[in-house]
């Protein structure tokens, strides 16, 4: 009976969430910045410089459970384009996104989560790469719903361990606060005084008075719903970064695993049907660019199709020919993951590589279109925007190329283009 006592005993100690003082210092930092994040959510332009200490304390608590390990090379630039998009957002430094704030906003938390998967180590090639929308699921929905609860059982655990303490020596936490309280009374009634003894002085407390009037912890109801609203955020935040932090190594290399073997599973595509299908694309756009030859390329002449006029001209078919451009990089990654590499192989890189220059000619048409386009009208934030995508999809034409040829893997450097010219016009 004794031994089994001891296993019970062991066995509970085992299943007894532990957490330590640097993970409860980051939840609770991290609710901080839920909490901030919720007032600027609900109360519009007028509180965006939020965003500032909202995005220096999430990256504070990550570092600081992070702070152990080195950082990846990568972090720094998915740092830095969410620190230029902050900053253009609070400053309204961007012309181009001055009426597209929602499209900046997602970039911005698209960039400082990734940053975080970056920063923990957590991306399943150690870097970014093909496993992008694997690595995008784990960062949006499975770490984060995963350990949901994380942020309560951490702050849960620190309660447990201070009661296990009871009987060691008591810091004496009720004098801290009363002295704390006491200075700040002091500090308040000092600054009061010097408004009064200057006027200069009173407009910058009044102005302080008014941009932190936002946190003061009243009975309203506006406060009431913060709080009740932050309380989501904070799970599904510290879920991230906490799950992150707790997720073993072992555990993403066992999903790199199963990754990679359900990868290697599904090349059962014979290379003859993949060779088919991608030459039935290649003639139909050969023939596409036969048939319409004036009308595609009157633009590279500057000669308009009769019955059009500029505008007409370059708005029509645009985005039609960029949803064209994303479709192909679909065909291509079904091509490169599914086929079986049977015979062939060498015919397949042809025939990718006229798919992929008929897409260069694509992005080429629907620049020369822009270029018109602006020449007539000049430049407008919604023409810059779409030039943007269009150089990027042109980039990954070019990058995939270099790929097919040489077999070097240059996705993670198309992401890098994408992103760093995606922050460059953020100041723009």
């Amino acid at each position: 009976m004794t031994e089994q006592n001891n296993n019970d005993v062991l066995n509970s100690a085992e299943k007894t969430f532990c957490a330590t003082r640097t993970e409860l210092i980051a939840a609770l930092v991290t609710y901080a910045a839920s909490y901030i994040y919720t007032v600027s959510l609900f109360n519009g332009i007028e509180t965006l410089w939020l965003w500032l200490p909202v995005g220096a304390l999430l990256v504070g608590a990550a570092e600081l459970l992070f702070r152990g390990g080195r950082p990846a090379g990568e972090s720094f630039v998915w740092l830095g384009c969410f620190a230029v998009c902050v900053l253009s957002t609070v400053f309204s430094l961007s012309h181009v996104w001055a009426r597209d704030r929602f499209e900046l906003f997602v970039f911005v938390h698209a960039f400082l989560i990734w940053w975080l998967m970056s920063r923990s180590g957590r991306l399943l090639e150690c870097e970014s790469g093909h496993m992008l929308p694997i690595d995008a699921f784990d960062a949006l929905i499975r770490l984060p719903f995963g350990n949901f609860s994380l942020g309560f059982r951490t702050l849960a655990a620190a309660g447990r361990e201070k009661r296990e303490r009871g009987g060691e020596k008591k810091k004496p936490f009720g004098w801290v606060l009363l002295a704390a309280a006491v200075c700040a009374a002091l500090f308040i009634k000092a600054a009061v005084l010097l408004s009064e003894a200057d006027s200069g002085f009173g407009m910058y407390i009044m102005y302080m008075e008014k941009l932190f009037s936002h946190f003061r912890m009243n009975c309203s109801w506006n406060a009431v719903f913060y709080f009740l609203f932050s309380i989501p955020v904070w799970c599904w935040l510290y879920g991230l970064i906490g799950g992150a932090y707790r997720l073993e190594s072992a555990a993403v290399e066992r999903q790199r695993a199963g990754v990679n073997a359900f990868l290697e599973k599904i090349r059962r595509v014979p290379s003859g049907l993949w060779c088919a299908a991608v030459g039935a694309f290649s003639v139909m756009y050969l023939a596409f660019f036969v048939v319409q030859f004036g009308y595609l390329f009157g633009a590279f002449t500057r000669t308009l199709p009769e019955g059009f006029i500029v505008s007409e001209y370059a708005r029509q078919g645009f985005f039609e020919l960029c949803r064209i451009m994303a479709l192909n990089f679909a065909l291509l990654w079904l091509v490169t993951r599914m086929n079986d590499g049977g015979s062939g192989g060498r015919l397949i890189r042809v025939l990718c590589a006229v798919l992929l220059a008929e897409s260069m000619i694509f992005a080429l048409i629907a620049l020369s279109k822009l270029g018109l386009y602006i020449s007539c009208f000049g430049f407008t934030p919604r023409r810059l925007q779409s030039t943007w995508l269009v150089c990027v999809l042109f980039a990954g034409c070019v990058l995939w190329m270099y790929t097919l040829f040489t077999g070097k893997r240059v996705f993670r450097k198309w992401m890098y283009f994408s992103a760093v010219s995606l922050a460059a016009l953020a100041l723009v």
